[in-house]
C-alpha cells in the first residue's frame, strides 16, 4: 500500500510535468496548462497521501502555484470568504461540544436501550441514532467518532468474530444511519456548506435551508433506509444475536446521570437548529445562527480556548477553503471556459429529461470517483457554472441537480473511494469488516440511490421542482 501511494503520486507528478512543459490542449492558454499541471499535484497530495501528508499539503500546492502561474490571490482564496465556510468552521465546534459533553453517546445509549437486543432492531437503533445525531452537528466524522466504538463494543458484546457478517451487519447499519440521512438537511453533512460554496454566486440565494431540506430530504431518507434495510436483508446471520436484554440498560446507567453540561449543550444544539430551520422568518443567514451558537457554548464554557485549536479539523477547512476556491481558478486560467464546448453539450443533452439527467450524472460521477477520489470535488468545482445554464434554460433548480453531485460523491465501490470508509477502518482497527463486504455496501448504496431518485421524482413533481 505505501509503495502503491508513492508510484500513484510519482504518476500524477510526470503527467503533471508533461503538461506543463508540452501543453497539449490546443486553445488552451499557457497559465491555463500550469495551472491544470499545479491542480494534479494538489490532486495527487489528496488522493494518495503519501507519508500520510495532511490535506494541507495539496492545498498549500494549490494555491502557491496558482498564485505563481499568475491567478490574483484573490480568487485563489476567494473559498474562505464563501459562507459556506462560515457554515463549516462553526458546525464542526457544535459537533466537537456534542462529543466533548458525552451527549451524543448518551443518545446512541439511549435509542439502543429503548429497545429488545437483535439485528433488526440494533439496525433501526442505528438508523434513529444517525437521525437525531445528524439534526444536532453536521460532522460525520464527529458522529463515526460517537457510534463506530459503539458498535464495536457491541460485536465483541455479543461474541461475534471481527469482519464476520454479524460484525459488519452491526458497523455497516452504524455507519450508515451515520453518513447518509443527514444530508437531507443543509447543516445535517459537510455537503450542504460544500454545495453552497460550489455554487455560483448568482446560484447562492437559493440554496436555502427551507429548500436544501424541502428538494433533499426524502430521497436521502429513502436511500439511508434502503442502504440500511438491504445490508440487514443480505448480511443478517442465521443465529440469533447473543446480548442479554438488560445489557444497553446497563450500558445507559454507567454514563450516570445526565450532567448540566449536556443539558445546556442540548438546549443551544435544539436552538441552533430551530434558527436554521426558520430562516424564512428572522433572516438570519444560518453562518450567522451557527456562530451565534458557538458565543452562546463559549460563553457557558462548554468551549474553551483549550478547545479552539483542537475543537476543529482546521486540516478540513483549509482544504475545503481551496477545494471550493477551484471554480474561481478554473474561471480565471480559461480552464473552464476551454472544457466547456467538450463537456456542456453531452452533460445538457439529457437535461430536458430531468430525471434521465439526475441519474446519468450520478452514474457519471460515479465513474470519475475513481480518479477524482476527494469526493468528486473537483469535478464538480469544473462544471459549477453549468449550474447557470441548467436552471435559468432548463428549469433545474440548484439543489436538485445537488442531488446527482451528492449521490456520485457520496459513492464507494472500492474502499479508497470513500473516505468515510477509511476514517471507520481507523476508529474500528480495521475489525469491523472486510474488502467483500465493502464491495457489497458499495452495491447496495448505488442501488438505494437510484431507486430513491426513481421514488422522489414523484414527490418533486408534486411540489413542482422536477419540471
Amino acid at each position: 500500500m505505501k509503495h502503491n501511494k508513492a508510484l500513484g503520486t510519482l504518476v500524477f507528478v510526470v503527467c503533471a510535468l508533461v503538461l506543463a512543459l508540452v501543453r497539449p490542449f490546443t486553445g488552451l492558454s499557457g497559465e491555463g496548462h500550469y495551472v491544470c499541471s499545479t491542480i494534479l499535484i494538489a490532486l495527487a497530495l489528496w488522493i494518495f497521501r503519501p507519508g500520510r501528508v495532511p490535506y494541507l499539503a495539496g492545498s498549500a500546492v494549490l494555491i502557491a502555484g496558482s498564485v505563481l502561474f499568475g491567478v490574483p490571490l484573490g480568487v485563489v482564496t476567494s473559498g474562505f470568504t464563501s459562507p459556506g465556510v462560515w457554515v463549516l468552521i462553526p458546525a464542526l465546534y457544535l459537533g466537537y461540544a456534542l462529543a466533548k459533553t458525552g451527549l451524543g453517546k448518551r443518545i446512541a445509549y439511549f435509542v439502543l436501550k429503548s429497545f429488545r437486543p437483535g439485528y433488526f432492531t440494533i439496525t433501526l437503533s442505528w438508523l434513529i441514532i444517525g437521525l437525531v445525531l445528524s439534526a444536532l452537528t453536521p460532522s460525520i466524522t464527529v458522529r463515526l467518532s460517537v457510534v463506530m466504538p459503539i458498535a464495536m463494543n457491541l460485536v465483541e458484546g455479543c461474541g461475534l468474530n471481527y469482519r464476520s457478517r454479524g460484525s459488519a451487519l452491526i458497523c455497516l447499519a452504524a455507519w450508515g444511519g451515520a453518513v447518509l440521512p443527514g444530508t437531507g438537511w443543509l447543516t445535517g453533512s459537510l455537503w450542504g456548506p460544500f454545495m453552497m460554496g460550489f455554487l455560483p454566486p448568482a446560484m447562492k440565494p437559493l440554496a436555502t435551508f427551507e429548500a436544501w431540506f424541502r428538494i433533499m430530504s426524502v430521497p436521502w431518507f429513502i436511500a439511508g433506509i434502503l442502504f440500511v434495510g438491504l445490508v440487514y436483508v443480505l448480511l443478517k446471520p442465521k443465529a440469533p444475536l447473543a446480548v442479554a436484554r438488560g445489557s444497553f440498560q446497563d450500558a445507559y446507567r454507567a454514563l450516570g446521570r445526565i450532567s448540566a453540561r449536556e443539558v445546556v449543550t442540548a438546549v443551544i444544539l435544539a436552538g441552533a437548529l430551530t434558527l436554521f430551520a426558520t430562516e424564512r422568518y428572522h433572516h438570519i443567514p444560518t453562518a450567522a445562527c451557527a456562530m451565534l451558537a458557538v458565543a452562546v457554548l463559549v460563553l457557558f464554557g462548554i468551549i474553551t480556548a483549550e478547545d479552539i485549536g483542537k475543537g476543529a479539523n482546521w486540516d478540513v477547512i483549509i482544504f475545503f477553503g481551496a477545494v471550493v476556491s477551484l471554480s474561481g481558478i478554473f474561471a480565471h486560467s480559461g480552464i473552464s471556459a476551454w472544457i466547456r464546448p467538450f463537456v456542456e453539450p453531452g452533460i445538457l443533452s439529457f437535461a430536458g429529461t430531468p430525471l434521465t439527467f439526475l441519474i446519468v450524472v450520478t452514474m457519471g460521477l460515479w465513474l470519475i470517483r475513481f480518479v477524482d477520489v476527494p469526493w468528486g470535488f473537483s469535478t464538480i468545482a469544473l462544471t459549477s457554472p453549468l449550474f447557470i445554464t441548467l436552471f435559468e434554460d432548463y428549469g433545474l433548480h440548484p439543489v436538485l441537480v445537488s442531488v446527482a453531485a451528492i449521490a456520485g460523491g457520496n459513492s464507494f465501490f472500492m474502499a479508497y473511494t470513500q473516505p468515510f470508509v477509511m476514517v471507520s477502518d481507523a476508529i474500528t482497527g480495521q475489525r469491523a469488516w472486510n474488502s467483500r463486504h465493502v464491495a457489497l455496501a458499495g452495491g447496495l448504496y448505488a442501488l438505494s440511490i437510484i431507486t430513491a431518485i426513481l421514488l422522489s421524482s414523484f414527490y418533486w413533481k408534486a411540489i413542482n421542482v422536477l419540471p
